[in-house]
């Protein structure tokens, strides 16, 4: 697919793909070294990896159909490469790829080299390799008096949740600081030991104990099970901040068993020791009340206890006879 083709559609209605989720119909705004960009009849424009588009076509139907709105050119971002585009939309929220299989919705936390890093709240941090993006898109921006009526016929936002998002997202950027690096090798590598999912779905996603990183595979632990994935193969992967969270809050439960156990653990003790001082008062009782007796009754209970054991033998010498 030559350049000056797609040079030549610049402004026309043109469908991109046949069919399938990544299919668009809408209004080709611009075309550079490795990307194109189509803006659709709702407004939301598309930034196509042309390395990816397997078709583009005419829509000789809807050529001249005023209905389709026009992108006002002077805001149109634009830059010399795919990559170098993406940085532009740092910290704005994107959609990556399209409708499809591997589609995310989220705050775009950094681009780098051969990866960028999405955030959602369902997912964490999801990291995208460059080399699998086929495009994302965003929606149109809104000119002063669209917002202005907006304003006037939309309630105001909940101050609180735009808090707690943005609060989310400073969380997972401090996360993020902790295992940066320029490249998905490096990168992979500051993510030893670590739980992560890799290519989030179809029949090759799994998720797992990262053991192993290097520029030809990766090493993944699942279920007792060993898997080396080809590094090539890996479309994405996330890091689950979620299971992070459910290990402390595994440690704090486990805390607060053995903060249980022991404060059983020092019940039974003190009542125990609770009953060993029951017995001493018991027989510090006994002592105390034989000492109380007098000379005549303590010599009552003993002549009580000789007769008591003279009975006894004579009952012993009978049964011998």
């Amino acid at each position: 697919m030559k350049d000056e083709y797609l040079s030549s559609l610049v402004g026309r209605a043109v469908q991109v793909y046949r069919g399938g989720p990544d299919s668009n119909v809408g209004v080709l705004l611009d075309v550079n070294e490795d990307y194109l960009t189509l803006q659709k009849e709702d407004g939301e424009i598309i930034y196509y990896k042309t390395a990816h588009i397997k078709s583009i076509k005419e829509n000789s139907q809807i050529r001249y159909n005023s209905i389709l709105k026009v992108y006002d050119a002077n805001n149109l971002v634009k830059a010399a490469t795919f990559n170098e585009l993406l940085g532009y939309f740092k910290d704005q929220t994107i959609r990556i790829n399209g409708k499809g299989p591997e589609s995310k919705f989220g705050t775009l936390i950094d681009v780098k080299d051969d990866f960028l890093v999405l955030y959602t709240e369902q997912d964490g941090l999801i990291f995208y390799k460059e080399q699998h993006i086929k495009s994302f898109s965003h929606a149109i921006p809104t000119t002063s008096q669209e917002v202005v009526e907006e304003k006037e016929n939309v309630d105001q936002p909940d101050v609180t949740e735009e808090v707690t998002e943005e609060t989310a997202v400073n969380k997972m950027k401090e996360v993020y600081e902790q295992i940066i690096a320029d490249n998905t090798a490096n990168l992979m590598t500051n993510l030893k030991y670590s739980w992560i999912k890799i290519n989030r779905k179809g029949p090759e996603s799994m998720e797992g104990l990262l053991v192993e990183a290097n520029d030809d595979y990766l090493v993944l632990v699942v279920n007792n099970e060993i898997f080396r994935i080809a590094t090539y193969h890996v479309k994405n992967f996330s890091l689950s901040i979620n299971s992070l969270e459910e290990q402390k809050d595994e440690q704090k439960d486990e805390q607060k068993q053995e903060t249980k156990n022991a404060q059983t653990t020092n019940t039974s003790t003190d009542n125990e020791q609770s009953n060993e001082s029951q017995k001493q008062e018991s027989t510090d009782q006994e002592t105390s009340t034989r000492s109380k007796l007098t000379y005549e009754e303590e010599l009552n209970l003993a002549n009580k206890r000789r007769n008591r054991r003279l009975k006894k033998k004579a009952r012993q010498g009978k049964t011998k006879k």
